[in-house]
């Protein structure tokens, strides 16, 4: 078994989690802030702005077995689209005791 984390940008988590979804997968969300290269503009009252160096991500989370980590894999490249600079992370899952 092999758990495959998948950090994208909030606006493609819901393609991600329905690509899961067609392939009988379930996914836990998590909401997290990264710190890279990016910044974001914010914009308050009064016309001012301030610069965020963190920026709001979605990190999906679902396990599957090991045979199938390249398929579902490339269902979630497909559907987040080849300009996007989402990550998957796999891990190892050594024990799985659902309950």
């Amino acid at each position: 078994m092999k758990r495959l984390a998948v950090l994208v940008k909030n606006e493609k988590a819901d393609a991600v989690v329905g690509s899961l979804r067609e392939l009988g997968l379930d996914a836990i969300i998590y909401d997290v802030k990264s710190a890279g290269k990016e910044t974001e503009q914010t914009r308050s009252g009064r016309g001012t702005s301030a610069t965020s160096s963190h920026l709001p991500r979605k990190i999906i989370a679902t396990i599957v077995d090991s045979e199938k980590v390249q398929s579902t894999s490339d269902a979630i490249k497909k559907s987040i689209g080849g300009n996007s600079k989402g990550v998957i992370i796999v891990t190892a899952v050594d024990d799985f005791i659902p309950f």
